[in-house]
C-alpha cells in the first residue's frame, strides 16, 4: 500500500506543477532517454564499423599472402618448364655418354650452363640453380648466394629421388636465407625415365615479398613472415613483440606495442605453413574514427544541455500567454468569434502577451481571408520550392569539377581541360536558363555536356552510353529531369560499385510518347529499398533532387506522365519516364521564363 500512496502523491504534486516546469520536466526525460538510445547505438554502431576494418584488415592480408602463393606457383612452373624442355632433356640425354672428365663433357657441360642461365635471366626471384649428378657433378648457373650445407643437401636430394620428378621445396632459414627448390629431371622424351640429373632453385623470397607489400594500404605497417625454421622476411628490425605461434590459423588483435597502441593481425598461409604477420599504429586508421565518436558525444551532451537551458526559457515565455488567452480559446472552440473577442483586453499591452493578443484579435476579424490567404501562399512556396530545385546544381558537382580543372592545369592537360571548361559552360547555360520546359533535344544537349564532365572524373570506373530514337526537337519535358537521374546512377550504381560500372540512356519516340529509360549496372537495390522509392519516402542523399520532384514536376505537366523504378540485386537499377507530347498550351510554356 506504500507504494500506491506514494504514487499518489507524486501525481498531486505534478498535477500542481506550473505548466513550463511540466514541459521541462517532460522535454529532459524525453532528452536523456533520446540522449541514451544515440549513445548506445552510436556506440554499437562504431563497433560494427571496427569489426568491418579489422575483417577487412585480415582480408587484405589474406589476399596478400595469396598472391605470394601465386608467386610460388610460378617459380614450380618454371622448374617444370626447364626440368621437361626439349633444351635440357638433349643436353642432358647427350651427355649422359660422355666421360665426365673429358673435354667434350666440360664442353657440353658449359652449354648446359649457358641454357640454365638463359632461362632464369628474366626471372629476378629465383638467384641462381645448381645442377648436380650421380657423377658427382655438380655447378652452379646464376648469382652465388652461398653454400648449401651437405646435410641439407643430401636430404633435399633423397626427396628428390623419393618423389621421382616431383617438386620439393624447403622455406629459408638463418643459415641460407633463401627458398630451396628444385626437382629430379627425368628423361621423358623417349619416355624411360632415366635419371639425368637434379635440378636445384635459390629463389629470393625476400624480395618476392617486399615487392607485394606495395598493396597494403597502411602506410606505416610492417609485414613479417616467418615459419617453423625462421624468419624468412621483415621489413623492419622488432624487439620485445609477442608474435602468434605457428599452431593459429588466423585473427587479429589489438596489443601495446613500444608504448603505442597496434593492431595485429595474422594468418597462417594453408598452401605453405608460413605466418603472415601485418602490424601497425592503431591510430593510423582507426584513431579517426575514435576522435569522431568522442566528438559526436560531446556534441550531443552540448547540445542536450543547451536544449534544457533554452526550453526553460521559452517555456516561461509561451505559458505566461497562454493562460491569459486560455478563457478566448474556449469560446473560438464553441465557434463564437465575437464572444472571444470580447474576452480579449481592449488596449492590449507592448510585451509579449499583448502582442499575441492582437494577433489574436486579428486572427479572429480576418479568420477567412486569411485561410485564403494562405492557401496562395501554400502555393506560391510549392511553385518556388520547384523553380528552385529545377535549377539546383549539386555544389559537390561542381567542387569536384573546379578541382579537376585545377589538377588538370597543373598537370599540362590543357585540352582535357579546355574541353572540360566548354562542356561545364555548356550545361551551366542550360541550368541557368529561365525556361521552364525545354525540348528533349536540348535536355540531351545538357546531358551530354554533364555525363562528359563526369567521365573526366571517373575515367575507366564507368561508361555512359547516350542513345535517341525520334524526333527529340518534337518533344518538350521539365529541365533538368534527366541529370538527376544519371546523377542518381553515379551515387548509387558507380560509386558503390568495385568493377566497370555501365550507365545507359535511351530516349525514344513511341507514337505520341516520349520514353527516357536510364540504368546503372550498379549493385542494385533490395526489396524494401525500392519499395521506399517507389512509395517515395526515401530521402535523397546530400544536395540532389529526389525522384519525388521529379514525380511532382511531371504530374503539373500531365496526368498520363510516369515515373517508373525497378531494381534487381546484382544486375543494376532501371527508371523510365514516359511523357505524352504535350498540348499547344504547355508547349507555349517552353519559351517563357520563369
Amino acid at each position: 500500500m506504500n507504494w500506491k500512496k506514494r504514487m499518489k502523491q507524486w501525481k498531486i504534486w505534478l498535477n500542481n506543477l506550473r505548466l513550463f516546469q511540466k514541459i521541462t520536466i517532460t522535454f529532459l526525460l524525453t532528452a536523456l532517454l533520446i540522449y541514451a538510445v544515440m549513445a548506445v547505438t552510436l556506440q554499437f554502431a562504431f563497433r560494427i564499423y571496427d569489426r568491418q576494418l579489422y575483417e577487412k584488415s585480415l582480408a587484405e592480408l589474406d589476399f596478400f599472402a595469396q598472391q605470394v602463393n601465386e608467386r610460388l606457383a610460378q617459380i614450380e612452373e618454371l622448374t617444370v618448364s626447364i626440368a621437361t624442355g626439349n633444351e635440357v632433356q638433349n643436353q642432358l640425354s647427350w651427355m649422359q655418354d660422355m666421360d665426365y672428365l673429358s673435354r667434350e663433357y666440360n664442353y657440353a657441360k658449359q652449354q648446359l650452363m649457358t641454357i640454365l642461365q638463359n632461362r632464369i635471366f628474366s626471372q629476378e626471384v629465383i638467384r641462381n640453380v645448381i645442377y648436380t649428378d650421380q657423377k658427382q657433378v655438380t655447378f652452379t648457373a646464376g648469382v652465388y648466394t652461398g653454400e648449401i650445407e651437405p646435410p641439407v643437401m643430401d636430404v633435399l636430394l633423397q626427396q628428390f629421388h623419393e618423389k621421382r620428378g616431383g617438386y620439393v621445396w624447403f622455406s629459408p632459414t638463418e643459415d641460407y636465407p633463401y627458398l630451396i627448390s628444385g626437382r629430379d629431371v627425368l628423361e621423358v622424351k623417349n619416355a624411360t625415365l632415366d635419371y639425368l640429373g637434379s635440378l636445384i632453385f635459390s629463389s629470393d623470397i625476400a624480395k618476392l615479398i617486399e615487392r607485394q607489400t606495395k598493396d597494403l594500404e597502411a602506410e606505416h605497417s610492417t609485414l613479417l613472415v616467418y615459419s617453423e625454421q625462421g624468419m624468412i622476411y621483415q621489413e623492419a628490425e622488432i624487439s620485445g613483440l609477442d608474435l602468434p605461434d605457428m599452431d593459429q590459423e588466423k585473427g587479429w588483435k589489438i596489443i601495446n606495442y613500444q608504448g603505442e597502441r597496434t593492431f595485429l593481425c595474422y594468418e597462417k598461409s594453408k598452401e605453405t605453413g608460413w605466418m603472415y604477420v601485418n602490424f601497425f599504429p592503431y591510430s593510423e586508421i582507426y584513431g579517426q574514427v575514435l576522435r569522431l565518436r568522442y566528438m559526436i558525444l560531446v556534441i550531443l551532451a552540448t547540445v542536450f544541455a543547451g536544449a534544457v537551458f533554452a526550453l526553460r526559457r521559452i517555456s516561461g515565455a509561451i505559458t505566461r500567454p497562454l493562460e491569459q488567452l486560455t478563457e478566448s480559446m474556449k469560446v473560438v472552440e464553441q465557434g463564437d468569434f465575437k464572444g472571444a473577442k470580447k474576452l480579449l483586453p481592449p488596449n492590449p499591452s507592448m510585451d509579449e502577451t499583448g502582442r499575441l493578443a492582437r494577433e489574436f484579435d486579428t486572427m479572429l476579424t480576418q479568420i477567412d481571408c486569411l485561410i485564403h490567404e494562405n492557401y496562395e501562399k501554400q502555393l506560391l512556396l510549392k511553385d518556388t520550392k520547384y523553380k528552385m530545385l529545377q535549377s539546383q546544381i549539386n555544389p559537390h558537382f561542381l567542387y569536384n569539377t573546379l578541382n579537376s580543372l585545377n589538377w588538370m592545369v597543373k598537370a599540362g592537360n590543357a585540352a582535357d581541360a579546355s574541353r572540360m571548361i566548354v562542356e561545364l559552360g555548356s550545361l551551366l547555360r542550360g541550368v541557368l536558363s529561365k525556361k521552364v520546359y525545354v525540348t528533349a533535344e536540348e535536355e540531351l544537349d545538357m546531358l551530354e555536356s554533364y555525363i562528359a564532365i563526369q567521365q573526366y572524373r571517373y575515367k575507366n570506373r564507368a561508361k555512359f552510353t547516350i542513345e535517341k530514337d525520334g524526333k527529340m526537337e518534337a518533344y518538350f519535358v521539365p529541365k533538368m529531369i534527366l541529370q538527376p537521374l544519371v546523377e542518381n546512377a553515379i551515387s548509387y550504381g558507380v560509386d558503390r560499385s568495385l568493377n566497370l560500372c555501365e550507365v545507359f540512356v535511351r530516349a525514344e519516340e513511341k507514337g505520341d510518347v516520349l520514353l527516357f529509360t536510364v540504368h546503372d549496372q550498379g549493385p542494385g537495390m533490395l526489396p524494401q529499398e525500392l519499395e521506399r522509392v517507389r512509395n517515395g519516402t526515401c530521402v535523397p542523399k546530400g544536395h540532389g533532387i529526389g525522384l519525388q520532384n521529379i514525380r511532382e514536376r511531371l504530374a503539373l505537366i500531365s496526368k498520363d506522365a510516369l515515373l517508373t523504378v525497378d531494381s534487381v540485386p546484382g544486375e543494376g537499377t532501371t527508371v523510365e519516364i514516359q511523357i505524352p507530347r504535350l498540348n499547344k498550351e504547355t508547349e507555349d510554356l517552353a519559351g517563357m521564363d520563369v
